[in-house]
């Protein structure tokens, strides 16, 4: 059998958003809809790499594993993958070194029920190294430097059901990266080697940057439930 590690990074920092990693989002800290999505994914080992106390205990009571991260890879300015690197060496350490490594946003809370299940299936029928989650985008982009120009044929302008797949354009979400865990030791990249995609329903999208963005989060988990459980 693989082992998966699902590992939410958590710092308690945040800036643009104090405390946003455990800001109420429909009755429950926005990083347990994170933790419990990967819980009910058979085939996950769910962690949270933290330094904060107060999200380890929240994490630790929704079920998760907690992974202490130090707090020089807490800062404003740490990047990602030596976060992701220090779990894998603990874990190592332990005798449980991953064989992959899923990499889930908490800022990313909707996702539709089975996604992560088909991402693992996807990665291992792809033989990929790794895996980006994107969303489809329209194609009408414009760049403004260093020239105005379209970045989609403007004299021949496609319409959306007759475009062909080398016309496609694909948002990456942030919301779920699925690697194999060499890659991570040898390019320090959550991206490596061979790249698929994984494309996730537009809805899957939605980050939380702002504010107003858990209005938005909390109309779509809505939705969600409201198909999962229609009423009489």
């Amino acid at each position: 059998m693989t082992s998966t590690l699902a590992l939410i990074p958590a710092r308690g920092g945040s800036k643009g958003i104090p405390r946003k990693n455990l800001k109420p989002l429909a009755g429950r800290p926005l990083i347990v809809w994170t933790i419990e999505q990967a819980l009910v994914t058979p085939g996950l080992d769910v962690c949270v790499s933290t330094e904060d106390v107060e999200i380890a205990e929240v994490a630790r009571s929704a079920g998760a594993a907690v992974i202490d991260r130090p707090a020089e890879l807490a800062a404003d300015t740490t990047a990602t993958e030596p976060v992701v690197e220090h779990a894998i060496a603990e874990l190592t350490a332990q005798g449980a070194r991953p064989d992959q490594v899923m990499l889930l946003q908490a800022t990313s809370p909707v996702r539709l029920p089975g996604t992560m299940t088909r991402a693992l299936s996807e990665f291992a029928g792809s033989g990929a190294d790794s895996m980006v989650g994107v969303v489809p985008e329209p194609i009408f982009i414009w760049q403004k430097e260093p020239r105005v120009r379209a970045l989609y044929p403007v004299t021949n302008r496609p319409r959306r059901q007759d475009m062909t797949p080398d016309q496609l354009r694909y948002r990456e979400t942030g919301s779920l990266y699925l690697t194999r865990t060499e890659i991570y030791e040898q390019a320090h990249n959550r991206l490596g080697g061979r790249i698929e995609l994984f494309v996730m329903d537009p809805v899957e999208g939605t980050d939380i940057d702002a504010p107003h963005d858990f209005a938005l989060a909390e109309a779509t988990l809505a939705q969600i439930r409201s198909q999962e459980h229609p009423t009489a």
